[in-house]
């Protein structure tokens, strides 16, 4: 009786050979390639089979690491020299010179002192009189004298005593009231001895001097 082969056991034995031929073949390609790669970077040839050498020089570029800052180196600043003494000499001079202003000189003139005014007579030889005399002072009074329509309302009415300084040329100064009536009445006793003429003065010795006069002022609504 014959024995008949059984395909399957033959292609398993084929199959397991040709599986390691295979790997084994695959293999050397990989090793080829990497050993190509190699020998092609040493000898300076890129993949496209150029020379790197014939690559014009403004063509490469060269890229710097974006992490590392470019430090530029500056220039070191001019210091100046310390100061000797002649420069601050000649900076002192230059301020000097700056600063001076020509000012024209001051002239003080004498300035005559006011004479001291003379005492006031209260008792002098003979006394300041009102030109004409009390009645010609009474008649001026009369006629100068505006009764305050304040005061006639009022019903104010009295005898001001005022007091004055006749000076040596006559002129009257120094007005007071040692006693008045009302303050309207008061004011119109000193308006109006305000406007008397210039009185004769008082005299001393022979002589002018400033005498102070006291007279009544009567008030009376008629």
């Amino acid at each position: 009786m014959e024995l008949k082969k059984n395909p399957e056991l033959d292609n398993e034995r084929i199959k397991l050979p040709l599986v390691f031929l295979g790997f084994f073949i695959v293999g050397s390609i990989i090793m080829l390639s990497f050993d190509y790669k190699t020998a092609t970077e040493l000898s300076g040839i890129d993949r496209d089979g150029r020379d790197k050498g014939d690559i014009p020089e403004e063509l490469v570029v060269v890229e710097q690491p974006e992490d590392e800052p470019v430090v530029q180196e500056l220039p070191p600043p001019d210091i100046p020299p310390p100061p000797t003494e002649e420069m601050a000499e000649q900076e002192s001079q230059d301020v000097d010179e700056q600063i001076v202003v020509e000012t024209p000189p001051i002239v003080i003139e004498d300035i005559p002192e006011p004479e001291p005014e003379a005492p006031i007579v209260d008792y002098p030889d003979k006394e300041a009189e009102f030109p004409g005399g009390a009645a010609a002072m009474k008649q001026f009074l009369a006629d100068n004298i505006k009764y305050p329509e304040i005061a006639m309302e009022m019903g104010d009415q009295g005898k001001v005593f005022i007091e004055f300084v006749v000076e040596k040329d006559g002129s009257i100064t120094q007005i007071k009231i040692l006693r008045g009536v009302s303050r309207e009445i008061d004011q119109e006793a000193k308006r109006v001895v305000r406007q008397m003429p210039k009185w004769t003065p008082a005299e001393a010795r022979g002589e002018a001097v400033r005498a102070r006069c006291r007279i009544p002022i009567n008030f009376i609504l008629q």
